[in-house]
């Protein structure tokens, strides 16, 4: 199996950076010119995922992105990757492999391959996966200023909106139970746009793609930026509060900026498009500040930034609401699947 593994990852982008790659005990990487840029993300079944709703690929590509995903809001190029992976004793080498697939599919999209890292058994299915970048100048969380606008770059909502469709028909209405090989649960009796709204749903989900090359974009544009990978509320305030200024989005702006699927998914779901964006996750959107004259294309302004403290919602009536919502693992009461 670890010979099938080392297949999987080698390769030419793989000697490019590394002079030693997998196969020994440790990797050795070329010397970087620029400042090198470090993430690690951890993924957990239970906490993240659930396997029933996910194919091994499937995890083995998102874990992958949601890393990337960080070099992403810092406009960071990837360069190497190391991988580890804690296995149940469910799993056996060809499960493994087929996770391995999924991660491999991952890194050759965004160039960036897996040149090392470790396998071990473990109670339940952990992916852990770190990533080096290199940047000219990283964006930073803490560079926004009063009176730069604020730029959505990507979907947001979506993923949430897969997940609560995955948990509602989890052993659901139509009386199956969801599995990874269900895709498109609950659409029977759907209209086609309901049914495409559906898929685009679940595939945000279950294969989110790091903004790799919007986030490198943003260089010489934005002040700063940050990935939305715990919802926008929360993200938001994580902004205002690391660059001391207040964040406020636009309600109707927002509304603009969001996917005509993530509407029909709220009617579907009996909720909110706006509730979906500001407090689901995992979508890694880009969110970012700057000059409006700066404005990349790839992005949407759906507020502002000005002096204060905190993250609020503007909406049609002028009131400013507090931003509230999103992923955090440290409330006693945690979801299920993230």
């Amino acid at each position: 199996m670890l010979r099938e593994l080392e297949r999987l990852f080698a390769g030419a982008s793989s000697r490019r950076v590394a002079t030693v790659g997998i196969g020994d005990d440790a990797a050795v990487l070329r010397a970087e010119k620029r400042p090198l840029v470090w993430t690690i993300d951890a993924q957990i079944e239970g906490v993240h995922f659930r396997r029933a709703w996910l194919s091994l690929a499937d995890i083995g590509a998102r874990s992958f992105h949601a890393a990337a995903s960080d070099l992403a809001a810092m406009g960071a190029r990837p360069v190497a990757a190391l991988s580890s992976l804690v296995v149940p004793e469910s799993m056996t080498p060809r499960d493994v492999v087929a996770l391995a697939r999924g991660q491999a599919m991952a890194a050759r999209s965004l160039g960036c391959p897996i040149v090392g890292g470790n396998l071990s058994r473990g109670g339940e299915l952990g992916v852990t996966t770190t990533l080096l970048g290199a940047v000219e100048t990283p964006l930073l969380r803490s560079g926004a200023r009063s009176g730069d606008e604020l730029w959505l770059i990507g979907n947001l909502g979506l993923a949430a909106a897969g997940l609560r469709w995955l948990t509602a028909h989890d052993a659901g209405r139509d009386g199956r139970v969801v599995t990874a090989k269900t895709e498109r649960p609950g659409t029977s009796s759907l209209a086609p746009a309901e049914r495409r709204a559906v898929r685009a749903a679940l595939a945000a989900f279950r294969r989110p793609r790091a903004l790799v090359r919007d986030g490198r974009g943003l260089a010489g544009r934005a002040r700063a930026a940050i990935d939305v990978s715990d919802g926008l509320a929360a993200d938001a305030t994580h902004l205002a509060d690391e660059s001391g200024v207040r964040i406020v989005v636009e309600r109707a702006a927002l509304r603009r900026a969001l996917a005509p699927e993530l509407f029909t998914m709220a009617r579907l779901l009996e909720t909110d498009a706006i509730e979906l964006a500001v407090s689901g996750g995992e979508d890694y959107a880009l969110l970012a500040t700057g000059e409006a004259s700066r404005r990349p294309r790839s992005a949407r302004p759906i507020g502002r930034v000005e002096t204060g403290r905190n993250a609020l919602l503007h909406d049609e009536q002028g009131a400013l609401i507090p931003l509230v919502g999103g992923f955090d693992h440290f409330r006693p009461k945690r979801r299920s699947a993230k």
